[in-house]
């Protein structure tokens, strides 16, 4: 790798560490990540593109540095890797600064979760017809979570779409990551405000930690429209946890044991939806929703 670096990038690095997805090193005490890309190599243009205009816009993000050539990947062994200066690393998220760090976008974008989401059940209905007699775990608990994803796309559907504004977002966060992800363009997207937020909460509650009291302080903090309240509801109840595990499954990338954890927590993790639910009602005129009435 360091021979990779040397020549595509002139750094002359004097000791490579390296992680799972990464290698990282030090030129005049300056830090550069030289990470693996697992998406789709297509997008990769996309993503230099849009992170420049973050950055020409005054929204920090960890620069990507092209290669010589002028690209902004590098194949190794078949495999495209993105080189990034990181300033920020180590510092660990918090609310209120993944809440600091959204920014408005500027341009107009169309977004449907209710037609998103259809198309991951149906997509991950099939991968389990195809598959699915090999992974009995995944068998006797997709259905569940299946009608959560449903659920989720009915509250969506339910509410007439609403212009608001969208914003820079991540694809997945949570209180166990670092500034090094809240400000990496490879876990940048555009979405609403309420994403990060739902996302941040799921991916904390089923990693252990204490969330009520910062949710609760949340709604309390921010200025939500009935609309995104709408939103947040339905992101939460919406299950990305467990389908971001059994797409790694299939891939072969984790194991069918990964998902005891998340299902042992199923009971809790209503619990806490129905309390937001409950809150809810008490300001929303929302449509009633059986399972989650007490």
């Amino acid at each position: 790798m360091k021979n990779v670096i040397e020549f595509y990038y002139n750094l002359l690095p004097d000791n490579i560490f390296k992680n799972k997805n990464e290698c990282y090193f030090f030129v005049d005490n300056n830090r550069f990540s030289f990470i693996k890309f697992l998406g789709d190599i297509d997008e990769i243009d996309k993503i230099y593109s849009e992170h420049l205009n973050m950055l020409n816009n005054n929204i920090y993000v960890h620069p990507i540095i092209l290669n010589i050539y002028g690209k902004a990947f590098t194949m190794v062994d078949g495999i495209p890797f993105i080189l990034m200066q990181t300033m920020y690393y180590e510092n660990k998220i918090t609310l209120n600064s993944l809440i600091s760090f959204v920014k408005t976008y500027t341009k107009e974008k169309d977004i449907d979760w209710g037609n998103l989401w259809s198309n991951k059940n149906d997509y991950l209905e099939y991968q389990l017809s195809e598959i699915g007699l090999t992974h009995p775990i995944i068998r006797d608990s997709f259905e569940y979570y299946l009608s959560l994803g449903e659920c989720a796309i009915a509250i969506a559907n339910s509410v007439e779409s609403q212009s608001i504004p969208c914003v820079y977002s991540h694809k997945r966060i949570s209180k166990k990551d670092t500034s090094f992800d809240l400000y990496n363009p490879l876990n940048i997207t555009i979405d609403y405000r309420v994403r990060d937020a739902a996302e941040y909460f799921k991916q904390s509650f089923f990693d252990g930690e204490e969330i009520e009291k910062e949710l609760y302080d949340f709604f309390n903090n921010i200025n939500l429209s009935i609309y995104e309240y709408i939103l947040f509801l339905a992101r939460m109840i919406y299950p990305t946890y467990y389908f971001d595990l059994i797409e790694n499954i299939f891939l072969g990338k984790d194991n069918d044991e990964c998902l005891i954890k998340i299902i042992e927590k199923a009971n809790a993790y209503e619990k806490l939806i129905k309390k937001i639910y409950q809150f809810y009602k008490g300001f929303i005129d929302i449509f009633r929703i059986d399972w989650l009435e007490l």
